[in-house]
């Protein structure tokens, strides 16, 4: 995917462009990489390892946004770990509030 195709995506426009920055700046980083090892390392910048923290919405929007320049099997990986992490987060919803 085109740099300039990513950061012209229109559900992209309420992405601070700070966090937009950082995440092309590893992308770049990442860009030898394998398609298995790409999608932790992308992963790992969602996290806030880097003191940036990306919200479950923006995490969201980014992923979809970047789908079109993915194959078949990264596409699917994304879809299981997000399906995934709405399972983890709504388990530990309820423990969350009864604290």
């Amino acid at each position: 995917m085109e740099e300039n195709d990513f950061l012209n995506n229109p559900a992209l426009k309420n992405i601070d462009k700070n966090k937009l920055e950082l995440l092309l700046q590893l992308t770049s980083q990442a860009g030898s990489k394998s398609g298995e090892d790409f999608l932790p390392f992308l992963m790992s910048a969602f996290s806030g390892e880097n003191g940036i923290d990306f919200n479950d919405e923006e995490t969201n929007i980014i992923l979809e946004a970047m789908k079109p320049g993915m194959s078949p099997k990264e596409i699917k990986r994304i879809d299981t770990i997000k399906r995934m992490t709405k399972i983890i987060a709504a388990r530990s919803k309820p423990a969350a509030n009864n604290k």
